[in-house]
């Protein structure tokens, strides 16, 4: 972590807006993003989430750490820094004015809004979360199992990262597995093309209950103009947010 940690915290990889910055964190809350603390001066890492944020009132909340460590040490080295995966993304951002308090009956720590958010990209292709609408139910069809389906939840020309509803009874999905196809419609357009599975994050129980499973999708022989159309939209919806609309 250390390694992403010397890269991330710089001018060129801060967000643009606050709004888009309370965006993305409203959105690593509520998928349940696990967040590594490094708190200043030491090497150890921490585990966490953030448990609700709140830029109007210029406040988040983070459940507290694991391993324990004592609250008055925790915040005797403060600050802490925030990392976290966000569909492909590294995420960074700085506590400030940490204190602890009560959240919802168990103990928790608040930080003002960060005055800073980082984006570090890492990956080949660059990715960014989908508009509302743009993207149609995902389809993965299998070999020689029933297919999967699921909601896009970030994009780039070279793949994608679903949230899918596992089935009992189901052949569980493998790392490297190879679909036949993935198929989904973008801004109305439908695609078509053969993938691999990337990678598999662990469920994420939602609050209405309902389990989700995260899954990162590979591209495969992937035609000009299919990566070409992917890559458009990606541009333009990076831009878009980047405006703050």
């Amino acid at each position: 972590m250390k390694s992403i940690t010397d890269e991330i915290f710089s001018h060129e990889n801060r967000l643009t807006t606050r709004k888009r910055a309370a965006t993305v964190l409203r959105d690593i809350c509520e998928q349940h993003e696990r967040v590594t603390l490094l708190p200043d001066g030491t090497t150890r890492d921490l585990s966490s989430i953030l448990l609700a944020v709140d830029e109007a009132e210029d406040w988040m909340v983070l459940d507290m750490p694991a391993p324990p460590v004592d609250p008055q040490e925790l915040l005797a080295m403060q600050p802490l820094m925030g990392v976290v995966r966000y569909g492909g993304i590294y995420v960074g951002f700085q506590t400030e004015s940490l204190q602890t308090i009560a959240w919802r009956g168990a103990p928790a720590l608040k930080s003002r809004f960060p005055q800073h958010v980082y984006f570090l990209q890492r990956r080949q292709y660059f990715r960014v979360p989908v508009g509302v609408g743009d993207v149609g139910p995902v389809s993965l069809l299998r070999l020689g199992e029933p297919l999967v389906q699921g909601a896009c939840h970030d994009l780039s020309a070279g793949g994608m990262r679903l949230l899918a509803q596992p089935r009992a009874g189901e052949f569980p999905l493998r790392e490297g597995e190879l679909l036949a196809s993935v198929e989904f419609s973008l801004q109305g357009t439908e695609l078509r093309v053969p993938g691999r599975v990337q990678h598999l994050d662990e469920a994420v129980r939602r609050a209405d209950g309902s389990v989700v499973l995260p899954i990162g999708v590979e591209f495969m022989q992937k035609s000009p103009a299919f990566e070409s159309f992917v890559a458009r939209y990606v541009q333009e919806r990076d831009r878009a947010m980047l405006s703050g609309r």
